[in-house]
């Protein structure tokens, strides 16, 4: 089968987390699949990241430098790639199982896909807090910006990659979904209803607020000259519609608290 022996190359970036890139080396290393290339990208920490890097074995490839954000990291880790799909897990996040790279490469032996995406469990300090992913796939509200992928559960054929050109390190916050974006306008993605990673919430993309991320899917399309209607105004209108939509949805899932008796003052009687 055509991915009997594929190398599976995992890209790591890292800035100041020694102790989530720890954890991180160790998901690497436990996994099943023998034919793994972990490469570790960091931005030149300073709490004793590269002095741990320099001890690991030499099976792990790894530089540590000043770099123009994560972006900038990501392009850089994949230009150091052999593997034939590159799966990007920052540092802190995890694979869910022993057998994630495994499940991934049987389906690279079954299909050849040129990318694809599995499920991730959202993980806030110890806790799981739930599972995030797009299943079925539905082009139309991911390109209007209703339906996230998590990129640490996608993985990319390494030739797909440098075709779509990487990741723009100009475009802020949201460059993985305009990069995914541009993907899905070559091939639909393969999905998979298997939960691939441990997503570690406390990064800067998992607290804005859903506008802010809607609003970024509208200039996503318009880097990428991508419309879902005839009209780019209806597409932005679209998406103010759901950005409203998401906030409202979240306002009401809130619980609620009983408000706090009155305190009267003076005489009451």
């Amino acid at each position: 089968m055509k991915g009997t022996f594929m190398k599976i190359s995992v890209i790591t970036i890292a800035w100041n987390d020694v102790e989530g890139l720890k954890k991180t080396i160790a998901s690497v290393k436990s996994q099943s699949w023998p034919d793994i290339e972990h490469i570790v990208v960091d931005g030149g920490s300073t709490d004793g990241t590269a002095e741990y890097l320099a001890s690991q074995d030499g099976s792990l490839q790894w530089v540590s430098e000043k770099d123009d954000g994560r972006y900038d990291a990501m392009n850089k880790g994949a230009g150091m790639a052999t593997g034939s799909v590159l799966w990007f897990l920052h540092s802190s996040d995890t694979f869910h199982s022993s057998e994630s790279a495994s499940f991934v490469a049987s389906k690279y032996a079954e299909t050849d896909f040129e990318w694809g995406y599995g499920l991730s469990n959202i993980v806030r300090e110890t806790s799981s807090i739930g599972v995030g992913g797009q299943v079925p796939f539905e082009h139309a509200r991911f390109l209007i910006g209703g339906r996230i992928i998590p990129h640490q559960a996608t993985v990319f054929s390494r030739k797909l990659f440098w075709e779509v050109g990487g990741y723009d390190t100009k475009f802020g916050l949201t460059a993985d979904q305009l990069f995914m974006m541009e993907c899905s306008m070559r091939s639909l993605p393969a999905v998979w209803t298997e939960v691939l990673c441990d997503f570690d919430a406390l990064g800067a993309g998992s607290t804005r607020n859903a506008w802010a991320h809607y609003k970024d899917m509208i200039r996503a399309r318009s880097v990428a000259n991508v419309r879902v209607t005839r009209s780019a105004k209806i597409d932005s209108a679209l998406s103010v519609f759901f950005a409203g939509f998401t906030m409202l949805e979240r306002l009401l899932r809130r619980p609620l608290r009983r408000a706090e008796p009155r305190q009267l003052t003076g005489d009451a009687s």
